[in-house]
């Protein structure tokens, strides 16, 4: 039956199909129209500001590419945009279902997977908070996973729902992976988080990178 319905219009999966052309299109007007807003650096943080700076930190490290692990709200749906990847079988994100918790574990699998390269993680500070304390699996097997947290204070922002219970302010979540060994840093401006994926990125070691970011960027 269903042969018989398509029969006059069989499905088009080439570059010349319409459908096709018409999302790349899409894609291409949705990328300018992000690379005005991604080429400013805003202080206090948003998440374009870091994430182009991540996206050009990755770029740097050329071939083979970082293994690029993602999870969160807002965090991961902007990385999608941001970080693209350019080479195949390097990217690990929650999914279509937004399945939080997973982004430590892919990182440790990854690491283990693909020895000697590096792996990135950009967690949103839920995402992370569901198995943080992994950081010390990636510590004790000295794995090169660099977890790159963005820290609003909260789920799709601290500060914009104060009835609700929402994450300690500014939670230092880089001391946890400092108390097990690891290498950690805090940063809140271009400077701190260029000069942090730069050293980071070298040691391929254990590290994670608390970016502290406007609770209201989320808005």
């Amino acid at each position: 039956m269903l042969n018989k319905e398509i029969k006059g219009h069989p499905f088009c999966l080439r570059n010349t199909c319409a459908w096709v052309g018409a999302i790349s299109e899409n894609a291409k007007e949705n990328l300018l129209m992000m690379e005005f807003p991604l080429a400013k650096d805003v202080v206090p943080f948003n998440f374009l500001t870091p994430m182009r700076i991540i996206r050009d930190a990755i770029s740097a490290v050329g071939s083979p590419a970082p293994i690029l692990v993602s999870e969160g709200a807002n965090t991961m749906d902007v990385g999608r945009a941001v970080l693209v990847q350019t080479e195949p079988r390097t990217r690990l994100d929650a999914g279509t279902w937004g399945t939080m918790g997973i982004g430590l574990g892919y990182c440790i699998a990854a690491a283990v997977a693909s020895p000697g390269r590096l792996v990135v993680a950009v967690e949103g500070d839920n995402g992370f908070r569901f198995n943080a304390m992994e950081v010390e699996t990636l510590v004790r097997y000295e794995l090169p996973v660099v977890v790159i947290v963005f820290n609003k204070g909260g789920v799709c922002g601290g500060e914009r729902i104060p009835e609700e219970i929402s994450f300690v302010p500014g939670a230092a979540y880089h001391i946890l992976i400092e108390a097990l060994g690891g290498k950690s840093y805090l940063v809140e401006t271009p400077e701190e988080l260029k000069s942090a994926l730069a050293e980071s990125f070298s040691a391929r070691k254990a590290a994670v990178i608390n970016v502290s970011i406007d609770p209201n960027a989320g808005a």
